[in-house]
């Protein structure tokens, strides 16, 4: 069975999915708590309420970088990565019982992942764009690692039309580059992106200490698309949500959806935890950290 878990820091928002289903968890990051968080009180206001509230499901809270640049993560010490995480992740696990401490993918992210799990603290490790990248992340920590499925499409239609994911996402129009390729490649975008989350979903169906989660999504097709790879867990933004229950969808027969990609013989692995979308998504939650560590 999928767990779906909502994917918002708004009160109104998690109410409003729990009802309609989608209620095995809740996840954020620091995108959605600058965009649906109450920040009246700062951010960990924001967290703790949500915390207490809904303590009976975990909460994926996330760290920053804090600063660290990161094009260069990999010219910068491990330790040093480490350390900034592990300090903030401190922090928020003491918020509650039921916080999972989000870890950015990279080598002082898992090491810290790593400290964390043996002090007893799930992690989620996220912002993954391959499999090579979810499959070395479950080898440090305890709870769930999560693959960012639009965000996999896009980097999967740029290569397909010949584009240097490198070279690309350095232009600022970038996302326009996507839409003028999107008719010619989507099929078969998606076709490489949910043979890449089935097979890290298949490696983790015999793991009972770590779950795949799949964010990034943009509209109720591709839920239906992304429980044919059966991951563990979707995380599903709230205007989704009331997307599937316009169209007259039930949560619980799309949970029980069964899998149908078995075909991996064309799957893209991967082979280093760095990546460009990576780079680049991790960015976005550096600048959207900003907003509310001023208000501190």
């Amino acid at each position: 069975m999928i767990k779906f878990f909502a994917d918002t820091a708004s009160l109104k928002d998690i109410e409003y999915c729990f009802s309609r289903g989608v209620n095995d968890g809740i996840t954020t990051n620091p995108m959605i708590l600058k965009d649906t968080g109450d920040l009246s009180q700062g951010m960990e206001g924001a967290c703790r309420i949500i915390l207490g509230k809904y303590s009976g499901v975990p909460v994926s809270l996330e760290t920053d970088l804090r600063g660290i640049n990161v094009h260069k993560l990999d010219q910068v010490s491990s330790k040093k990565i480490k350390d900034v995480l592990l300090e903030q992740a401190k922090e928020l696990a003491s918020y509650g019982p039921n916080v999972v401490v989000k870890i950015p993918v990279c080598q002082g992210g898992l090491e810290a992942a790593r400290y964390l799990v043996d002090q007893g603290v799930r992690t989620n490790i996220t912002a993954c764009m391959t499999p090579y990248q979810a499959l070395t992340a479950v080898s440090a920590g305890i709870g769930y690692v999560s693959l960012f499925a639009n965000r996999m499409l896009d980097s999967h239609i740029l290569e397909l039309s010949g584009h240097s994911l490198e070279k690309t996402l350095k232009d600022p129009h970038w996302k326009d580059i996507v839409k003028s390729k999107k008719d010619r490649h989507f099929e078969e975008a998606w076709t490489k992106t949910l043979g890449q989350i089935a097979y890290v979903a298949q490696q983790l169906d015999s793991n009972p200490h770590v779950g795949l989660i799949v964010g990034s999504i943009r509209s109720p097709a591709d839920i239906h698309r992304l429980v044919r790879a059966a991951p563990q867990i979707i995380t599903i933004p709230t205007k989704i949500v009331e997307g599937l229950v316009e169209e007259g969808y039930s949560i619980n027969d799309l949970k029980a959806t069964a899998r149908t990609i078995s075909d991996f013989s064309d799957i893209a692995i991967g082979d280093s935890l760095s990546h460009p979308m990576t780079q680049y998504t991790l960015l976005e939650f550096e600048m959207a950290a900003d907003v509310y560590r001023s208000k501190l």
